[in-house]
């Protein structure tokens, strides 16, 4: 019995080790629609598998043209054309890995680590590139990617676990098209290998480290550049209350770039707008009956027992932030802004002052996110398996 019952503790730890697996699929030229590139070995070597088996070996020395020809995948090299296949695999052979891409859209070179596998589309004439990578490799691709390189060392540590949080909790959201995320910010950004070598020593360091709630499941670890003195919570903005999202008053984002903005718009453009979502056009006759002010964040404008969400607005307008005063001034409106997001989770900016002056990536974690915890993953599984 004891045997039995250890087999079946093993079988789902590993079951739930295999759900947040160490090497992930990021969809890389999202929606580019790339129909030529060149391959290169930048570091290691690569082996070069195609549905009918190993078809070459890559070293530095060497690159590849990878062409959509009749929906096939044409492969040449300088002096020899190696045929047409319906998937490509290069696979990294090396300790590190690493490889150049030259596509047809751009003329940017970019590297990505680790393995590249090629497939055709299955509804378009042009190729699925999708970068199968170790998750700390990605992870210090996106921290390079959604904050540059310019932050403390301990900033880096803070992002890397939310960036790695991120990513586990979204795994399926390009299930349907055969990758796990994608390079954009719908997912999270990711640009291409890390250039600096302390966001990559951020990433090893916090390795295995991510954000659980309460009942050990992973957090969602949102984040925006600058929420402007307040954090949102995150029913505000999504309706989905999340008892570890909640507002936050914030003095380190104060001075910080994206602290303050200002727009303007023709005052009748806004009164339109106004009257087009119920209020009634008699109330906006006068300056005193359009002039607006958020005495801390508020979730809906409101006036004459009529509401439109922030959110809304902020859409409707390509605002920077759902945090702002109307100040009417002859036949203009000023839109005076605070923040640059959505406000709920971690203000970048805040946290980035924070590590500045001498926080450590513990205590900013816990300033943005209420009574959550920080777990290794060996340690995740161990919790989630149902003994």
């Amino acid at each position: 019995m004891f045997k039995a019952a250890t087999i079946s503790c093993v079988l789902l730890l590993s079951i739930f080790q295999a759900t947040f697996a160490e090497i992930i699929n990021i969809g890389i030229y999202h929606n580019a629609k790339i129909t030529s590139f060149i391959f290169h070995p930048e570091e290691g070597t690569y082996s070069v598998f195609t549905e009918q088996g190993k078809l070459l070996d890559l070293d530095k020395s060497e690159l590849l043209e990878l062409k959509y020809v009749n929906n096939r995948i044409a492969i040449k090299s300088l002096d020899k054309d190696y045929g047409s296949f319906k998937k490509v695999h290069f696979i990294g052979t090396s300790w590190n890995n690493s490889f150049k891409i030259k596509s047809s859209k751009s003329k940017r070179i970019k590297i990505y680590e680790d393995n590249l596998f090629v497939n055709l589309h299955n509804y378009y004439n042009y190729f699925q590139l999708i970068n199968n990578i170790e998750i700390d490799n990605y992870v210090a691709g996106v921290v390079e990617s959604e904050v540059g390189r310019s932050p403390p060392p301990e900033y880096f540590k803070l992002q890397a676990i939310i960036c790695r949080t991120y990513a586990l909790k979204n795994l399926e959201r390009h299930r349907a098209e055969g990758f796990s995320l994608c390079d954009k910010v719908h997912c999270q950004a990711y640009n291409r290998k890390p250039k600096s070598v302390l966001i990559k020593e951020a990433a090893l360091e916090t390795n295995g480290i991510v954000i659980v709630d309460s009942d050990i499941n992973l957090i969602t670890a949102t984040f925006y550049s600058n929420c402007g003195g307040e954090t949102a919570k995150s029913e505000e903005v999504w309706k989905q209350k999340l008892y570890y999202l909640r507002s936050v008053k914030d003095t380190f984002c104060l001075h910080e770039n994206n602290a303050v903005w200002e727009k303007k718009i023709p005052k009748t453009k806004w009164t339109n707008y106004l009257v087009s979502h119920g209020f009634p056009k008699g109330s906006l006759q006068h300056e005193c009956s359009v002039e607006y002010f958020q005495n801390c964040r508020e979730q809906f404008f409101e006036n004459q027992n009529v509401q439109i969400p922030f959110t809304t607005i902020r859409k409707d307008f390509h605002l920077k932030s759902a945090q702002f005063n109307v100040i009417p001034s002859g036949n203009f409106v000023t839109l005076k802004g605070k923040g640059f997001g959505h406000g709920v989770g971690l203000c970048q900016e805040g946290a980035m002052k924070m590590a500045k002056t001498g926080y450590s990536y513990i205590d900013i974690l816990h300033f943005y996110y209420e009574d959550v915890h920080m777990i290794n993953l060996e340690s995740l599984a161990f919790f989630k398996a149902d003994y």
